[in-house]
């Protein structure tokens, strides 16, 4: 067995630095960005995909004495129900406060609903009922938020759960509507422009802008152009063409569907959403939330020469950093930090709360100091305040 081994050993001894290098070829390949991970359908949408949304109103039963029965709000409708029912009462025959009346609602999701799907929905009290723990709701109609649409798209019924202690005249249905009528989304559209299908790509609110819709038009072109054509000799063939995509502005990118599969455009578009595409740099914003603290900065916010005292302390940018020389020595003091924008660029903002964080200057001190260099005209970026 030892000599075995030891022949093993003599064996691989060899090739052992080419083993080094693949092993090490294949740690680099793993750590290494891979570029073009975002695809189109991570920042965006297809036009037409959207939440859309069903009302009801009716009654939960069964509630342990927490309901608005007495109320004339409940009492009408309630009675209406009874009467259906084949069992006529007057309003002063009615008290029962194991009865609320709720309004429902439903969230139909982004791809629609097929007959005989399943949905959660959401129920809440109108008028003074103190809880809706416990009660179960009365079978209810689910219709469209236009009033014009007559159509029953669903009913809802079943027992309530409440997600959240502190309001308990609001809760949830799990599963509890019923849907009976399809409901389809339009993503092509073929009527805007005659003999053609196109559909539209609608960037996500916190990606759109004129240089993140560009990039995503450029791959799409990139991407359908005809074989062979793009080529150094073929450059004046490929200006003829007529472009796939055009960035419509800051948020839309109108796609043109290929003839060949205008009648069955899925595979098409599943395509186009699945391209990965480079974005540019985010645009330079700090986002500062006063409630939590939070400062968010993205990384190409600069600031530009200046200095800042927060709470006694100094922080001064300078250009350049000064030269020590003999007699004039430069100190290093704890309250002042220096940030040198010699070489090529000005500072970045994310620099200057590393500096704060070390001088310990509280949270509320650091917004303040951004609120102010905005002020002075030196923050190259916008600053979005949220509460």
């Amino acid at each position: 067995m030892a000599e075995m081994i030891g022949d093993n050993l003599k064996r691989s001894s060899k090739p052992r630095s080419a083993l080094v290098i693949l092993v090490l070829l294949a740690v680099l390949n793993v750590s290494l960005p891979v570029a073009g991970l975002t695809r189109i359908r991570d920042i965006s949408r297809p036009l037409g995909e959207r939440n859309n949304k069903l009302i009801g109103h009716g009654f939960v039963i069964g509630l342990n004495g927490t309901g608005d029965g007495d109320s004339l709000v409940t009492m009408r409708p309630l009675r209406e129900l009874l009467e259906k029912l084949g069992n006529p009462v007057d309003l002063v025959d009615l008290n029962p406060k194991n009865v609320a009346y709720v309004m429902v609602t439903a969230d139909l999701g982004r791809h629609g609903v097929r007959d005989g799907d399943k949905i959660d929905v959401n129920v809440h009290s109108i008028d003074k009922a103190k809880s809706l723990a416990g009660g179960t709701l009365v079978i209810t109609e689910l219709l469209s938020l236009y009033h014009a649409d007559p159509r029953r798209y669903g009913w809802a019924q079943g027992p309530i759960s409440i997600p959240d202690s502190q309001s308990p005249t609001s809760g949830i249905v799990i599963a509890g509507g019923d849907i009976e009528t399809d409901v389809f989304y339009n993503f092509v559209d073929r009527e805007s422009y005659p003999g053609k299908a196109i559909f539209t790509i609608v960037l996500d609110e916190d990606q759109a802008s004129w240089q993140v819709s560009k990039a995503v038009a450029d791959i799409i072109n990139e991407e359908a152009l005809a074989p062979g054509v793009g080529q150094e000799d073929d450059l004046a063939d490929a200006a003829k063409l007529e472009p796939t995509a055009i960035a419509l502005g800051p948020k839309n990118i109108e796609v043109l569907i290929p003839q060949k599969q205008g009648g069955n455009p899925s595979a098409f578009i599943a395509r186009i959403m699945n391209l990965p595409v480079d974005l540019p740099d985010p645009e330079a914003v700090v986002v500062i939330n006063k409630k939590t603290g939070v400062i968010v900065i993205t990384g190409n916010v600069e600031i530009a020469p200046v200095i800042v005292h927060v709470n006694n302390l100094s922080i001064r940018i300078i250009e350049p950093e000064p030269i020590p020389r003999p007699g004039q020595p430069v100190f290093s003091q704890t309250e002042w930090t220096k940030f040198d924008t010699a070489d090529g660029g000005e500072v970045k903002l994310q620099q200057l709360i590393d500096a704060l964080d070390k001088l310990n200057v509280p949270v509320q001190d650091k917004i303040n100091a951004i609120y102010e260099i905005n002020r002075a005209g030196a923050l190259r970026a916008s600053i979005r305040t949220e509460s």
